[in-house]
């Protein structure tokens, strides 16, 4: 039975909508997804582009685009909409919904009384979708990259089946939306919820913010996502410690946390009586890989653990690259309209991109990585499509690098401002000031072929992790000589 059929007691509650202040039942939500779906049905399998919110609109869009076999694109709503507007002229997508502070897009034209707002294309792309195609994801944050995920039906239910198994959900679970539905973890928990009948609340509210707290509690929610930035937060704020009595399980993925702090939040737990799950994955496995058992934490703090159920994990002998193996696995990339009409790619096989290797035990940990990403704040990031968009912008030469916790650029020549630069970046990429340190440098260090030296640009990184700030000075007299 797939998830967006909502095949449970009418009458149990399904989702909370926090900000409209209504709650609806499955019986309820079956039927808005139904006329949504009315509207959807075209001749021809149709393309959509939804800036997904945690509202219930948007939810009602999600689940009716699946239902009626029609394909979404999921966009961030805080997406730059100079960053969205090269990728509505890559994909040229039928529809596009969102509450968009624009009077239109080029080329569409706004219909009807729909919520969220609806663009429809003038001229509408005959282009083939392969039938097999759900939904897209963009695997890179906020950059707005052409590169997307395709995941089929399929793909979705699969994830969502293995988290409901070793998570152990229940109908009277209430999960409270603390990451947006726009990011596949943050789907991820809709997913599994709904498949196993459980109540969503929906809420927008920062994990900082009393109201989010407060709806926690008024709600009486039993569990909450976060990624490594939340838990952070929390522990420092103490806000874990002191609200949500009726949390029963938290779970952490999106990026590698700190292991001094996931020992911290395992003693947490404990004291509170919570079940603590550390897990990893990534957007091609439509979110899940592998997770830690919670009662296996104390003595795997530093490990992604074991494959999901239905998943196997294996290290690649001449490369240490982890593969993992499911049918949870994405049908591939997409990089244009075009590519839309492929099948699928990849056969239920994903190399990780990440080095891993194995215990006695059989639980892995991640050693490194292959691929020039980043995941800041729980949104992954291509460096070089962030290096890109930003070289674009001031003109010179520029360098993408750092860690989880700090997007480092250098800027080539010294008559920028290193501050200016650094708030066009958060502004374009939806970034807070802290998590993005800019510096200027008389030449970027290049190899003898005359590309980018990175390992050279990476001294800048040492030591971040524990001060926060990179030794701008060294950095700049290392990569100038």
């Amino acid at each position: 039975m797939g998830f967006w059929k909502l095949d449970h007691p009418p009458t149990s509650l399904a989702v909370v909508d926090v900000h409209a202040g209504f709650e609806k039942t499955y019986r309820e939500l079956r039927e808005d997804v139904a006329q949504s779906a009315a509207t959807l049905c075209h001749a021809d399998k149709a393309l959509s582009v939804l800036a997904a919110r945690n509202r219930y609109d948007s939810l009602v869009l999600y689940l009716a685009a699946l239902s009626s076999g029609q394909t979404l694109m999921m966009v961030d709503p805080s997406l730059n909409q100079d960053l969205l507007r090269p990728l509505l002229d890559t994909y040229r997508p039928d529809y596009v919904h969102g509450n968009f502070t624009t009077d239109g897009f080029p080329g569409y034209r706004k219909i009807g009384q729909i919520a969220p707002d609806c663009w429809e294309r003038e001229t509408k792309d005959r282009t083939p979708i392969h039938a097999s195609l759900s939904l897209l994801l963009n695997t890179s944050g906020s950059t707005g990259s052409p590169k997307l995920v395709r995941l089929s039906r399929e793909n979705l239910q699969a994830n969502a089946s293995s988290i409901a198994t070793y998570l152990k959900l229940k109908p009277s679970e209430r999960a409270i939306t603390s990451l947006p539905m726009s990011y596949s973890y943050g789907l991820s928990v809709v997913n599994s919820h709904l498949l196993a009948g459980a109540t969503l609340v929906l809420s927008e509210h920062g994990i900082l913010r009393s109201e989010f707290w407060d709806a926690l509690d008024s709600f009486r929610c039993t569990s909450m996502a976060g990624v490594p930035y939340t838990y952070q937060m929390l522990l420092q704020t103490g806000l874990l410690e002191k609200r949500g009595s009726t949390l029963q399980t938290v779970t952490q993925a999106g990026g590698g946390l700190a292991e001094p702090l996931v020992r911290k939040l395992h003693e947490l737990a404990q004291r509170r009586g919570l079940r603590f799950f550390v897990m990893y994955g990534q957007t091609e496995a439509t979110a899940r890989i592998s997770y830690v058992p919670a009662e296996k934490l104390g003595e795997k703090i530093g490990s992604i653990g074991v494959p999901i159920p239905g998943g196997s994990l294996e290290i690649d002998s001449a490369t240490g690259e982890l593969i993992y193996t499911g049918a949870n696995v994405m049908l591939g990339y997409a990089e244009c309209r075009e590519d839309l009409a492929k099948g699928d790619d990849l056969n239920g096989v994903l190399r990780t991109g990440d080095l891993a290797r194995k215990d006695k035990d059989e639980f892995f940990y991640i050693t490194g990585r292959l691929k020039r990403f980043l995941k800041l704040f729980g949104k992954r990031f291509s460096l070089d499509e962030m290096e890109r968009i930003v070289q674009q912008r001031v003109g010179v030469p520029v360098a993408c690098f750092g860690n989880d916790d700090l997007l480092m650029i250098a800027i080539e020549g010294q008559q920028l401002d290193p501050n200016q630069i650094a708030a066009m970046v958060c502004s374009t990429f939806s970034l807070p000031r802290p998590a993005v340190l800019v510096t200027t440098i008389s030449a970027l260090p290049r190899t003898s072929r005359g590309k980018l030296d990175y390992s050279a640009l990476a001294r800048i990184t040492e030591g971040t992790a524990a001060t926060g700030k990179p030794a701008v000075q060294f950095a700049e007299r290392t990569l100038s000589s």
